[in-house]
């Protein structure tokens, strides 16, 4: 890679000059300004690798890593896949982001694995001494988050990921655009995606292959900053001091990483479009597509499991032991029915014998606590740390989850109506559910919900027919939805009930708007009508955007999840 000194050649580039010229005259600028600041921009931006200090980091970021997680276990075949690509065509690594150690994870796995060290977009935010020149001379370039009326910069940012791509060199980026405080895959952000489409559009490279890639931590240590930030606190800045801070944090138990690398995906095979109109589109449905990978890929862990199994319990519920390995046990025969992944060594982690290992590392991040007369719990007021977990899997249950709602639903209606009030149910969930998950299109969706049913239940659908709705979610218990979808359903309940209020000033200001659901939530917390870990700035902003029609269809899905809620089978009829 030519150093930083040495890319001046990008901002003399023909095309670059001509659109340079346009931008200072739509701006009025000289055109020597707009290339001092074009060359202040590169100057920040640029990445500067050094072969010795990309390699003193590989080796750091594994000191790092091993002070907090036992090891880093990921799918070598995942890029052995890259072997036939590498040096011929560009290839660009999307991860989830869930953690500040997610560029050390993979940077340690690149140099591990003899691979040349990705470039990497990073937030400016890290460019800090000592830590900017460190990560900037191991591939990472800096970019800044707000572009939006800075037109130079995002000429010189488009060039420059060009010349990245057409030098064939890898490239990294966060297709969510920032770290999930909630657990769950955030949208795809489509900013540096359609710069890369536009490079080979452009004729830069003949393709580009994109690598969905998901990072999963056992636990996290920033779960307990990400609740300030749900809870409309301010996000803390990095700086030297909270440098130290984190190294002074280290030595802490927190399991296991676990990196999966999706099998890479040919953009030129998904593009074919003329229009822009139509290029913008293919571009959002590509994000969308390499975030329905990053969740098909993610898989369970045994934290994940034992707190979503214990935040699905009647708030203030305890499962004793032996009862919490019956459920560890239940839900691997699930995964191993429905496909879904699970960490390597997930059979081991949720035996019996080593379960309590599992939730005396919940214990120490104070996200559950143990009653000796009744079991283990949640720890009262942290409800909202310990769903991190459970939203990081809750994609995977959605299915089963939206078949209880549409059976439960189902309950009061007469004969002639239960099939249709079946469907309108699953519709509803769609359509609350589909962006929040990737979900597929409807007609997809209903035929898995019809094969999970079928796969359990072969005579389901005559049964529901005949009335029998409590009889068959007896026998799919235990159940998903309350630990899966409530929270989310709740958190939209509440933005549709601040909707709904007469028109003041706070319509006008989305920021006051979603402060007064947050407002809002807790009073219904306090109230016990809504959950603890509905009240998170992200679920009710997600809220604001549905329908504002919707609140009598939310209100009848939160009462069906309700009655799903129990330590037990529900009765016989």
């Amino acid at each position: 890679m030519k150093d930083r000194s040495d890319l001046t050649d990008l901002l003399t580039d023909q095309t670059f000059q001509a659109d340079l010229a346009k931008i200072a005259s739509q701006t009025d600028r000289t055109i020597e300004q707009a290339n001092r600041a074009a060359r202040n921009h590169l100057r920040e931006m640029a990445g500067d690798i050094s072969p010795r200090v990309a390699g003193f980091t590989g080796r750091l970021a594994w000191w790092i890593c091993r002070r907090n997680y036992r090891t880093i276990r990921f799918n070598p075949e995942g890029l052995t896949r890259l072997e036939g690509l590498e040096g011929k065509y560009p290839v660009i690594f999307l991860p989830s982001h869930k953690s500040q150690l997610d560029h050390a994870v993979l940077h340690h796995l690149m140099w591990k694995n003899g691979r040349a060290p990705n470039y990497t977009a990073s937030g400016i935010n890290l460019n800090f001494f000592p830590l900017g020149s460190l990560v900037r001379r191991s591939g990472s370039f800096f970019i800044r988050r707000q572009i939006g009326n800075r037109p130079v910069y995002k000429l010189v940012l488009n060039a420059y990921l060009s010349h990245l791509l057409e030098q064939s060199y890898p490239v990294e980026w966060y297709i969510e655009g920032t770290r999930s405080r909630t657990g769950r895959l955030l949208p795809p952000s489509f900013g540096l995606l359609s710069y890369a489409v536009q490079a080979l559009r452009n004729q830069h490279c003949d393709d580009i292959y994109l690598v969905p890639t998901s990072i999963v931590y056992d636990l996290v240590e920033e779960i307990h900053p990400y609740v300030s930030e749900q809870l409309g606190k301010p996000k803390r800045k990095e700086t030297l001091v909270w440098l130290f801070k984190t190294i002074l944090r280290f030595g802490r138990r927190y399991g296991d990483i676990h990196v999966r690398f999706g099998p890479p995906l040919s953009i030129v095979d998904r593009f074919a479009a003329d229009s822009e109109v139509d290029r913008r589109n293919q571009v959002e449905a590509l994000g969308t597509e390499v975030c329905s990978l990053i969740n098909a890929l993610t898989p369970v862990t045994a934290p994940a499991w034992v707190v979503a199994t214990l935040l699905g319990l009647p708030n203030g519920s305890a499962l004793s032991l032996p009862k919490l390995a019956e459920r560890m046990a239940e839900l691997v025969q699930d995964a191993e029915r429905r496909g879904v992944p699970m960490v390597d060594n997930l059979a081991e982690q949720i035996h019996p014998t080593n379960l309590e290992t599992v939730l005396s590392r919940l214990s120490r991040q104070k996200l559950v606590e143990v009653d000796r007369s009744r079991g283990w719990r949640i720890t009262p007021n942290r409800r909202l740390a310990a769903s991190y977990y459970r939203n990081a899997i809750a994609h995977h249950y959605v299915i089963p989850a939206a078949a209880e709602i549409a059976i439960a639903l189902t309950g009061k209606a007469s004969r002639e109506e239960r099939l249709e009030t079946f469907n309108q149910g699953l519709k509803t969930i769609h359509s609350l559910f589909q962006t929040d998950f990737f979900l597929p299109e409807s007609s997809v969706f209903y035929k898995q919900i019809q094969k999970e049913l079928t796969d359990r239940i072969p005579d389901w659908e005559p049964r529901l027919l005949n009335g029998a709705s409590t009889r068959l979610l007896q026998e799919l218990f235990p159940h998903r939805a309350p630990w899966a979808l409530r929270h989310f359903v709740e958190a939209y309940w509440v933005a549709g009930q601040t909707l709904a209020e007469p028109p003041s000033t706070t319509e006008s200001d989305p920021t006051v708007l979603l402060h007064t659901a947050l407002d809002k939530s807790h009073a219904y917390v306090k109230q016990g009508r809504i959950s603890a870990e509905a009240a998170s700035l992200p679920l009710l902003s997600l809220g604001l955007t549905r329908p504002r029609n919707q609140s009598d269809q939310l209100g009848a899905i939160l009462e069906a999840i309700r009655s799903l809620q129990q330590e037990s089978p529900p009765p016989e009829p």
